[in-house]
């Protein structure tokens, strides 16, 4: 079921939440609304809860007023054609004579086409209708559409990851950046301080696909049925990545508390290069490039870096 009583406390109190229930009981609900967050399954949830609100229904994608897009095939995009009869959907009647609500799961996906046929709509907004984005990638969708939404996003620390063996991995990479920052390496630990590199290498990638598995089997669970083999395929893809991306932006994160807890000025240009060289590899991971291999290149950088004196 699909309601605001279903939603977790954490999401339930969350900033969209409380501002959208808000917006409900005053009667002022915006036409297009863009969710936006690290968690999938967090901004989904909470779209569904909404939706069940606005169409009166605990099961609100199984309601004929209901419509939803998401990307599909290997290159995992939203195209034109599915946009477009979306589009003609919403612009017809209520079917149940009151309003419509429409989804557009991972909206960042929208190839030019969509985005522009997409763009026409939030322009001139059908009537009784209330458009729902959710994107983890939000500023990959055209600042056009951007700005013509009411923006919310989940707090990051709703975002964060707990599993227990990534915490870890996290205390043990800040560790090994003590060990590097501390000269360590420069005094005879320098195959020390590289073999941890690979060991942190090997681990995240251990984690990473054992997390992935076990939270894409709950996710698919909860997904609605229709769901085509090649809309099932791009979510489990574009699933994984997102999980990734959360993972490296856990990284970063943790990077900039290390840093920041030092008292001298080097710190801040180490950290500048640090978070560019990491941002380097999530590129490269986006264009499908070896994951271990990715994280070996920022890991030796950051090395490079932090053994520096100056």
């Amino acid at each position: 079921m699909s309601t605001l009583a279903d939603l977790p406390p954490e999401l339930a109190d969350s900033r969209p939440a409380t501002v959208l229930r808000q917006s409900l009981e005053r009667g002022r609900l915006p036409h297009a609304i863009l969710l936006q967050g690290a968690s999938l399954e967090g901004l989904e949830a909470i779209c569904l809860a909404f939706a069940g609100e606005l169409l009166k229904s605990e099961h609100p994608e199984r309601h004929p007023d209901f419509f939803s897009i998401r990307p599909a095939n290997k290159m995992r995009q939203i195209n034109a054609e599915g946009t477009r009869a979306m589009i003609r959907d919403i612009q017809h009647s209520s079917n149940q004579g009151g309003r419509k609500v429409a989804a557009i799961y991972e909206a960042d996906r929208m190839n030019t086409a969509a985005a522009n046929a997409f763009l026409k709509t939030l322009e001139e907004p059908p009537a009784d209708t209330t458009i729902f984005l959710i994107s983890t990638r939000p500023y990959d969708l055209l600042p056009t559409i951007r700005s013509r939404c009411v923006s919310l996003r989940l707090p990051l620390e709703l975002d964060r990851v707990s599993e227990p063996d990534w915490q870890q991995w996290l205390a043990d990479y800040t560790e090994w950046l003590e060990m590097v920052h501390s000269g360590h390496a420069a005094r005879g630990g320098a195959s020390e301080c590289v073999l941890a590199v690979y060991g942190l290498v090997t681990r995240f990638s251990g984690i990473l696909e054992n997390m992935a598995s076990e939270a894409w089997k709950q996710y698919k669970a909860s997904l609605p049925e229709g769901l085509t083999d090649e809309q099932v395929t791009a979510l489990e893809s574009g699933y994984f990545k997102g999980l990734r991306a959360r993972l490296l932006a856990e990284i970063e994160t943790q990077t900039r508390h290390f840093a920041l807890k030092k008292p001298d000025a080097v710190p801040s240009v180490k950290l500048a290069q640090s978070v560019a060289a990491l941002e380097k590899a999530a590129g490269l991971l986006e264009l499908n490039f070896n994951e271990a291999a990715a994280m070996e290149a920022f890991l030796l950088q950051s090395l490079r870096l932090w053994a520096r004196s100056a």
